[in-house]
């Protein structure tokens, strides 16, 4: 099957009502996995997403991580683009229906998380003297920061391939990110997305772990 074929097929299963109700309690156990996991217990920052009706939803998880004092990001998306932006987030910063019907953060670039890495020199680059080749300059990312990354998504494999609606938001995002600091990314998908085998090309990302149920 193409991919399209299976995000086609994902959307005609969700669209049961069978399926539909079984949905919440579903959500409810895959957050309860996420909140007693290592990866999220240990992790500082957690970029969430603001759940679609056919998504997991992982409000209660962002509850938790915000009142555990925990940085939150959430996605923003770019109109007419395959960019986003991951914005911090917390209970007092409202959120507004944007593309595709996504809530979103406001825009605040001082709090964007591409700013943040920045500010906190996790990734700071120049060229040696006499040399064009980039080293890195500063390696002052705290030990003890771990960064989580919930993705959402079509479908998922147990080995973490995925395929996402089909505009490359998180592939294209996380094509641009130097991955060298502790940043972990998990799937995070209902039973009915786990599938045995996904079609996939050299730009799709690859999740560390999928948390379903």
């Amino acid at each position: 099957m193409t991919k399209q074929e299976i995000r086609n097929q994902i959307k005609e299963l969700f669209a049961s009502p069978s399926i539909q109700a079984i949905l919440p309690s579903q959500s409810r156990k895959i957050c309860e996995n996420i909140l007693n996991s290592r990866r999220y217990t240990a992790c500082t920052t957690l970029l969430a997403y603001m759940p679609l009706p056919d998504e997991v939803d992982i409000t209660p998880v962002i509850e938790d991580a915000l009142k555990c004092g925990k940085k939150v990001f959430l996605p923003r998306i770019l109109p007419e683009t395959s960019l986003m932006e991951f914005y911090r987030y917390d209970s007092s910063i409202p959120v507004h229906e944007g593309s595709y019907g996504i809530l979103e953060p406001e825009i605040n670039e001082e709090q964007s998380f591409s700013r943040v890495i920045e500010q906190m020199s996790i990734y700071e680059y120049a060229p040696k003297p006499h040399s064009s080749k980039l080293v890195e300059l500063k390696e002052e990312f705290p030990s003890q920061e771990h960064i989580l990354v919930l993705v959402p998504g079509r479908a998922f494999t147990k080995d973490g391939r995925r395929i996402g609606r089909g505009k490359g938001f998180y592939d294209v995002y996380f094509s641009k990110v130097p991955l060298i600091f502790d940043i972990k990314k998990a799937g995070v998908c209902f039973s009915q997305q786990v599938l045995a085998d996904l079609p996939t090309t050299p730009g799709d990302i690859i999740v560390d772990n999928i948390f379903t149920i």
